[in-house]
């Protein structure tokens, strides 16, 4: 059985920095934190995680093992979604209310 740790984030840092010479750029794409750690999931075959909060925007993910994701309202995930490797941590965009589900990777 494999486990993913979920953190939602409200904010992002502003992506628009300056430096020392006034030029502008584009900084690290990173969270604010302080996060919001969601109790985490265990999973063989798909699983759904509770549905995020108010305000989340982004979320943190990092799986035990390889697995498969889907995010939505009432996500099933299969081994056709997107791979992740195990202990990857990676950030993606949504929308409150919605939920992620994982399926450990064949």
């Amino acid at each position: 059985m494999a486990t993913l740790w979920i953190r939602e984030y409200t904010a992002v840092p502003d992506p628009f920095v300056y430096d020392r010479y006034g030029r502008q750029g584009v900084g690290a794409p990173m969270a604010q934190e302080a996060g919001t750690d969601q109790s985490p999931v265990t999973f063989t075959t798909s699983t759904q995680s509770s549905a995020f909060g108010a305000g989340t925007l982004y979320i943190a993910i990092i799986g035990s093992s390889a697995f498969h994701y889907v995010v939505g309202s009432n996500p099933t995930a299969t081994t056709n979604a997107l791979k992740v490797p195990a202990d990857t941590l990676i950030y993606i965009g949504v929308q409150s209310g919605h939920k992620i589900a994982a399926i450990a990777a064949a």
